[in-house]
């Protein structure tokens, strides 16, 4: 049960601040700055590369996707997209060296 909240609140958190920046300009501040930075410690947080961060990083992209998409009309995000999880395994990468 404690690992199906830690592989899902990530992802119900970004499409909480997706839904709360939606009227303004603040979804620039969240593509920008609060996303990467909620992908960075998903990667600290996960303990295990192919249960939890592989599982989060896909639930966390379609749920980045489909309301950017859907809602801003910004086109492919996809390139930020990868960027991020590459982000995500990079810091999953660095704690794991300085855990050992």
């Amino acid at each position: 049960m404690k690992k199906i909240i830690k592989i899902v609140i990530p992802s119900v958190l970004m499409l909480l601040l997706i839904i709360l920046w939606r009227d303004g300009k603040d979804i620039l501040n969240g593509l920008y700055v609060a996303f990467p930075i909620m992908y960075i410690i998903l990667g600290i947080v996960c303990s295990d590369l192919k249960k939890e961060l592989l599982i989060s990083l896909i639930l966390l992209s379609i749920t980045f996707l489909i309301p950017i998409n859907l809602w801003f009309h910004m086109g492919s995000c996809i390139d930020l997209v990868i960027i991020y999880n590459a982000l995500s395994v990079i810091s999953y990468l660095i704690k794991s060296k300085i855990k050992k």
